[in-house]
Formats: structure tokens, C-alpha cells, sequence
């Protein structure tokens, strides 16, 4: 936990992770013993520095953590974010020319591919990019591995309102999906049909367990 604090002393004021969701994390992978973590969407990297706070109280683990190219002109980066803690070798970001879905696509085809135990996932938010988002994380995570949506409420609505510059990134929208948590959705649809269990919700977050077996 010394760690975690030291976190939270150092990144105070940087977005976006707090530190009561920091510890309902590490409680998470500490109870369940999850080493190799998968993050997709890191902003500045302070919940990538949380999350290797865990790996390093763990003495094992890495996180493996996705964001887009224009992440490298955010301050502090998270390579800036994870040189004050001292965590830079706990951690590979990696960033997206596009997307993220093409980052995983070469997760995916690498040999041996990559495997992982949870993946934090906070990126993208709508219908289909999370959507296919998490097609593409299933086979990255191992049987009996964890996913975690953050924001299963977020809608554009929600976002335009709070941002009102970011409205015309979603003018091909057609009000339904604005109005619609695209997060929820494939969590409360995709989630389910490829036969996810333990699947329940605490606060923003909804977690869900992949099969042991197909």
C-alpha cells in the first residue's frame, strides 16, 4: 500500500484516476493474484502508475498500457508520470497512430501472442469501438481472466455537455446512439453472449470473468 500513497503524493492533480478506485484495484488483483495486466486508455498515465504500484507490491507482473500518438503531448506523459515513481520498467506503453482495435491486432498476431490475466479497460467509450474493443481483448485474456469496464454510464450527451468543443467529433451520430451508454451496452449484450460470468457492476465499473473453458 506504501506504494499506491507514494502514488497518490506524487501525481496529486494529474487526471484521471483517484485513490479509493486505485485500492478497490488493488484489492481486486491482489485477491485474485492477477501478474499481467492489460490497460487501454492510459490519458496521462496515472492509472498506469497506480496499476504498477500493485505489480511492484506484488514483485511480479507487468502492465502492458494503450492510448493514442496525441498522448505523448499531454503533461505530464506518462512516461514523465512513471520516471518520478521510478516505474518505468514495470510498464510498456504503447501508443495508437488510429485506434487502439489496431494495437491489439498485433497483440494479437505476435508469437507467442501475449497473454493476459486482466484487462482495465477505459478507452473509446462508445458502442463500437468498445465493442470490438472487446472482441479483440477476449483473445488476449487468459481462461479465467478479468475485464473491467470504466464508465459503464458514459454517453456523448454526457461528454459533449461537459466538453461542448468535442461535438463535432460525433456529428455522424444519430441522437439514439448520443443518448445511449455505448459501454453499458456491450456489456449488458457482447459481455454475456460469449459466455462471461461473475459479471456484475461496482460504481462505474463492471466486471466480468472469461469462461475456464470455451
Amino acid at each position: 500500500m506504501e506504494e499506491l500513497k507514494r502514488v497518490s503524493e506524487m501525481l496529486r492533480g494529474v487526471q484521471y484516476m483517484n485513490e479509493h478506485q486505485a485500492i478497490r484495484i488493488r484489492n481486486f488483483v491482489l485477491k485474485n493474484d492477477l501478474c499481467e495486466i492489460l490497460e487501454i486508455g492510459f490519458f496521462k498515465g496515472k492509472s498506469s502508475a497506480y496499476i504498477a504500484s500493485i505489480i511492484k507490491e506484488m514483485g511480479k507482473g507487468h502492465l502492458t498500457t494503450i492510448d493514442l500518438e496525441s498522448a505523448r503531448n499531454r503533461s505530464p506523459n506518462i512516461e514523465e508520470c512513471l520516471e518520478r515513481l521510478d516505474f518505468l520498467d514495470l510498464v510498456t506503453p504503447i501508443y495508437a497512430q488510429r485506434s487502439h482495435t489496431w494495437e491489439l491486432k498485433k497483440l494479437i498476431t505476435k508469437s507467442p501472442r501475449p497473454q493476459f490475466d486482466l484487462c482495465y479497460f477505459d478507452g473509446g467509450h462508445t458502442w463500437d469501438v468498445t465493442g470490438f474493443g472487446f472482441l479483440l481483448v477476449d483473445f488476449l485474456l487468459r481462461p479465467g481472466g478479468w475485464i473491467i469496464f470504466d464508465d459503464l454510464n458514459w454517453t456523448i450527451d454526457k461528454s459533449v455537455a461537459n466538453t461542448p468543443k468535442m461535438a463535432q467529433l460525433y456529428n455522424k451520430f444519430s441522437q439514439d446512439e448520443k443518448s445511449t451508454p455505448g459501454v453499458r451496452t456491450v456489456f449488458e449484450t457482447i459481455v454475456p453472449h460469449l459466455g462471461y460470468t461473475n459479471v456484475h457492476e461496482v460504481g462505474p465499473w463492471g466486471y466480468a470473468q472469461k469462461p475456464e473453458k470455451p
